[in-house]
């Protein structure tokens, strides 16, 4: 039986990074993570990856009959009707290198643990296709449906590229769709189906497609409003020639606070929060470590599991660069140490919004603990009582509350959303492990 091609749909999408982006090229020239370039030097993001991504995203196996293809358990099945091609940028002076090391839980560097990344920063700007084809037998609007859902998982941020997605890298926001649509009466236009950037007149139908998506959002979102009570101190050890010794993390020009960072906090702020309440008779769905490693998630050999909780990277808004001289000072002794003197440039009396996300699962009731512990740890870090980054012992990184804290738009649900969780908490002790 035919199944012809009745119609191919092109769609021309423009992408703004929200975060900084990693794809690593496999490579290790300049840093442990070369970025992915093409042969002038550019770099991109392979279709593949943007296709894994949009299909982990609507939650298909491969066996699994969508727009993205699938093979069927008895030798059936369907190639993609959905091509993706590579996303291509625009520039290529937006990387840079982005260091980190690994801290354990008395926020003491891990031996052997330090390294770097390249990175592409923030703001930079890329494009890339995708070419629906659509045959007889096709369901059209459900393949719309889907793609529609694409996008909105974009906006949201609930699709992310790279790595290091679930501590706010490879975050991006679609600032331009446009399709066309070629069927047997203008097949001879398709020739320049992928010669877009230089029609002017094109339009954006970026809103047209988000209103065509009918299901719920994948993920429980949350914002925190936050205003800085002194310095912060989240080093860049990557320092440049005749730069201070120790500068504040910045990307794209622009002081940050990574993803990473809030969550070493908050994880170990919940971790507090479980074992208190386990000392005082609370029955728990799980060991405190069990609901650790849910929440955060884990790798243990060759098994993994990705965070259900994701941390945005957040950029610090209207703060006061301020350059200090300082020197250590031995404990013992009360004097200085000799060849401690050092410079440092901090940023003081900013603010951010802290933007989080909870992985919405096939269990209602993990989803409300796992919320209602998260907000706990988050009314701490609103009020003061917790502390992100370095030189905490000397008040940097302190934060007070700057607004009301949004939960998928809405204000004031955190209070009943904590007493919930508390609540399924008790009535759920027999599931301990």
């Amino acid at each position: 039986m035919t199944n012809r091609m009745i119609k191919r749909k092109v769609f021309y999408i423009q992408l703004k990074l929200i975060s900084p982006l990693s794809v690593s090229s496999g490579e290790d020239e300049w840093t442990d993570s070369d970025v992915l370039r093409d042969g002038t030097g550019r770099p991109f993001v392979a279709g593949s990856s943007l296709a894994g991504a949009m299909r982990a995203y609507l939650q298909k196996e491969k066996h699994e009959s969508c727009l993205m293809g699938y093979t069927g358990a008895h030798g059936d099945g369907k190639m993609s009707s959905l091509f993706v091609s590579d996303l291509n940028f625009r520039k290529y002076e937006f990387t840079s290198v982005r260091d980190g090391v690994a801290l354990n839980d008395g926020k003491t560097a891990i031996t052997g643990s330090k390294y770097e990344i390249e990175i592409i920063e923030a703001g930079a700007k890329g494009q890339f296709f995708m070419e629906l084809t659509v045959r007889e037998q096709d369901d059209e609007q459900k393949m719309d449906s889907e793609i529609a859902s694409i996008f909105r998982g974009i906006q949201k941020g609930e699709i992310r590229l790279g790595c290091k997605k679930t501590r706010g890298f490879g975050e991006c926001r679609l600032t331009f769709v446009n399709c066309k649509t070629y069927t047997s009466e203008n097949y001879l236009e398709y020739c320049q189906a992928y010669d877009r950037e230089t029609d002017k007149n094109t339009e954006n139908e970026l809103d047209v497609w988000l209103a065509k998506v009918s299901e719920k959002a994948k993920m429980v979102h949350i914002e925190v409003p936050l205003k800085m009570k002194g310095g912060i101190s989240i080093r860049q050890y990557a320092a440049k020639k005749n730069e201070p010794d120790f500068v504040q993390l910045m990307d794209h020009g622009k002081p940050v606070i990574p993803g990473s960072s809030f969550a070493g906090a908050i994880r170990h702020r919940i971790k507090e929060i479980l074992e208190r309440l386990a000392e005082n008779g609370t029955e728990l769905p799980y060991n405190v470590q069990k609901i650790i490693d849910i929440s955060f998630g884990y790798v243990d050999g060759v098994k993994a599991c990705a965070s259900n909780i994701i941390i945005s990277e957040a950029e610090i808004k209207g703060a006061r660069s301020l350059t200090m001289m300082r020197t250590g000072v031995s404990r013992f002794e009360s004097a200085v140490k000799d060849g401690a003197l050092y410079k440092e440039k901090t940023y003081v009396d900013g603010e951010l919004v802290l933007r989080l996300a909870i992985r919405k699962g096939v269990m209602p009731e993990d989803e409300k603990w796992i919320l209602g512990i998260l907000l706990l740890a988050l009314k701490d870090l609103q009020n003061g009582f917790l502390a992100v980054g370095g030189q905490t012992a000397i008040g940097r990184g302190l934060f007070e509350n700057n607004g009301a804290i949004l939960i998928d738009g809405q204000e004031g649900l955190e209070n009943q959303m904590i007493q919930e969780s508390l609540k399924n908490m008790r009535v759920s002790g027999g599931k301990k492990a």
